[in-house]
């Protein structure tokens, strides 16, 4: 990887800023405006929730911030390094080594095992160790004793805890997760929740999270909501 990106990011400055974020999708003839011009920061080793109606554009502004997609305008920094200046291969990397992901419908590999599927970014990183780590984190998520199982032999909430075991064991120091309970019941959910937050807590991560569910509002550190191609910050 580049030297350029590995860094001790300063805990002085916000871990994200946008500036000036443009993004457009064709739509037949016409352009369809995402978002339009957004500024904002996100606060480093804190709990940050994009909420916003289904369609708004939260989805798409969480895979700018990982440099999934680029921007027609403005930049994406993350940790002090312009994402949106860096090649394809850059963001490939950078993701791999500094970022983790929680999605609502899990991302499980059918064919791997739990510890098979837990162990690949491990892999990907050359980590020494790997299954002994892997181990370790579906120790911490409950379900060591289910390693050698295939994830359509877990439920719903199984399946997300391992999800979470996966986006965080290289322990990358932002954890992105979108609509990670949307798939899951209100109890079941409560019970993801708990969970990431306790372990983003104890290895002082950043999180954002992208939902609909105003009531998560309450345990996050910093609230946007995005409505009308704007991003808003939500006080109190």
């Amino acid at each position: 990887m580049n030297e350029s990106l590995h860094f001790q990011p300063s805990t002085n400055t916000p871990l994200i800023q946008l500036k000036n974020l443009t993004m457009q999708y064709q739509e037949g003839v016409q352009q369809r405006t995402i978002l339009n011009a957004v500024d904002a920061l996100f606060p480093q080793g804190k709990f940050t929730v994009l909420l916003g109606q289904s369609g708004s554009g939260k989805s798409t502004l969480l895979n700018l911030i990982a440099g999934l997609d680029q921007p027609e305008q403005g930049e994406v920094w993350v940790a002090n390094q312009n994402m949106t200046a860096m090649s394809e291969h850059e963001r490939t990397l950078f993701r791999r080594e500094h970022i983790g992901f929680v999605f609502q419908f899990f991302n499980l590999l059918p064919t791997l095992s739990l510890l098979e599927n837990v162990i690949l970014p491990l892999q990907l990183n050359k980590i020494k160790n790997a299954k002994a780590v892997a181990m370790e984190w579906l120790e911490r998520v409950g379900l060591a004793d289910r390693y050698a199982a295939y994830p359509d032999r877990l439920s719903g909430g199984e399946q997300q805890r391992v999800a979470i075991a996966r986006a965080m064991l290289h322990q990358p120091m932002l954890v992105l997760a979108d609509e990670p309970t949307g798939n899951l019941d209100t109890r079941t959910g409560d019970q993801i929740t708990e969970l990431l937050l306790e372990l983003v807590k104890a290895e002082k991560q950043t999180l954002v999270m992208v939902t609909h569910n105003p009531a998560m509002a309450a345990f996050a550190d910093k609230v946007y909501v995005l409505d009308g191609q704007k991003l808003h910050e939500k006080n109190g």
